[in-house]
């Protein structure tokens, strides 16, 4: 009895010194990160100047960032019949030289080399440039929709968004700002970059939406291309003083006298102002179009309400001249086109002598183009408003007299000795 028992409890120590421990070990999870960059919208600029754009450092400067809508799908191909699920309006902004937000989002983990899953889970991504809160998750997020100047009024650029209940691809709906200062250059994002998994598996196609993308490696991220939504109109406002060529040096108008714009109108067929972008195709549905567009206010700097009824003091506007490029976002439709432009302008001149003290003359120009505009998103057109202005000379002479021939003789009585 006792010699079985010692060999039993020897054979069980054998079993267990040849037996080989299997360790299943799963890879980390892995936190999802965000590469940035903007790309060059094309130039189709009459001066051939190249007019400022939102780039990739003004994006990482930026206080606002962008934002994100991330979709789980499973094992399954994005459908536009998915909410976002898995990121609803998540703001991501650049700090510490890098993109981060906040709560960290990670890989679904079943994807790997040590252990395998028969699924493989697939995640999609639409996002946004400027970042605005939704007002109906303001109070948790402590901000909402602003304008520029820090308004609270949402009359006026991103106006609305898809809300976090509701299935289907990310829109936006946005108003083109009347005034030139608050302008917003609306982005979308698009894969910036050749994806590739953990595994070396190569998805998506560069240019195309961010779509069915599985866990990457530890040092990936997701490089976002950020494309621009809206055409955009560089108008030029310069004063041509007693010259028919604008390219040549000429001199400012006397002391005295300003240049000063009321209004400046865009003419032409379906000029949108309003509409919803989707985030997925980049594409422009339910536009509000016209068929002109008034710029107003324009710059403080250049313009006013109504004829001055004083010698007009506005800033950064002297006897130096008027030249000053004014900045506009019009949303690109499938007919869109700027076919002329209508601007009201004054030249006010100081004399004391008048009533009033000041001379205003009206000027309202328009002009209809030879070839019409047909605008696009993404791409910049330049439009130069060239303000000719005469100057009055004015030469004196004097009349000469007006000589009788032949002379008149008169005779008078002689004088006699």
């Amino acid at each position: 009895m006792k010699k079985s028992m010692i060999l039993a409890a020897a054979a069980a120590l054998a079993l267990a010194a040849c037996a080989k421990v299997e360790t299943i070990t799963n890879n980390t999870p892995e936190a999802i990160g965000f590469s940035v960059y903007t790309g060059k919208a094309a130039t189709k600029a009459v001066s051939g100047t190249d007019f400022s754009t939102v780039t990739t450092a003004t994006l990482q400067a930026s206080a606002n960032g962008f934002g994100v809508f991330g979709y789980y799908t499973d094992a399954a191909d994005y459908a536009s019949s998915t909410k976002a699920n898995f990121m609803y309006n998540q703001q991501v902004k650049y700090s510490g030289g890098k993109w981060s937000y906040n709560p960290v989002k990670y890989w679904p983990n079943e994807h790997g080399a040590s252990a395998v899953s028969t699924d493989t889970d697939k995640l999609t991504f639409l996002a946004y440039a400027p970042f605005v809160a939704n007002n109906a998750i303001a109070t948790d997020k402590g901000v909402s929709i602003t304008d520029k100047t820090g308004s609270a009024a949402a009359d006026e650029g991103i106006i609305a968004m898809t809300a976090n209940n509701v299935a289907g691809d990310a829109t936006l709906t946005f108003k083109v700002p009347a005034s030139s200062e608050e302008q917003i250059d609306l982005l979308y994002g698009v894969l910036g970059a050749t994806y590739v998994d953990v595994e070396g598996n190569t998805i998506g196609t560069v240019g195309n939406p961010m779509e069915n993308l599985t866990k990457q490696k530890t040092d990936g991220k997701i490089n976002i291309l950020f494309k621009h939504a809206l055409a955009k109109i560089a108008i030029d406002i310069k004063e041509v003083v007693d010259a028919e060529d604008p390219t040549t040096t000429v001199s400012p108008v006397s002391d005295g006298t300003k240049v000063v714009v009321k209004s400046v109108k865009l003419k032409g067929t379906a000029i949108g102002s309003q509409g919803d972008l989707n985030l997925y195709t980049g594409a422009w549905g339910n536009l509000t179009t016209a068929t002109e567009f008034t710029v107003a206010p324009l710059p403080a700097a250049i313009s006013v309400d109504a004829a001055p009824t004083a010698y007009p003091s506005i800033a950064g506007v002297d006897e130096d001249g008027l030249d000053k490029t004014v900045d506009l976002m019009l949303i690109p439709g499938a007919s869109s086109q700027i076919t002329g432009v209508e601007i009201v302008y004054y030249v006010c001149t100081e004399d004391l002598q008048l009533d009033g003290g000041v001379s205003v003359v009206e000027n309202k120009i328009s002009k209809d183009f030879a070839t019409a505009l047909s605008i696009e998103k993404g791409k910049q057109y330049g439009l130069n408003l060239l303000l000719g202005i005469t100057s009055i000379d004015l030469t004196a002479t004097v009349e000469a007299w007006d000589v009788i021939t032949p002379a008149t003789d008169v005779d008078l009585p002689q004088n006699v000795d």
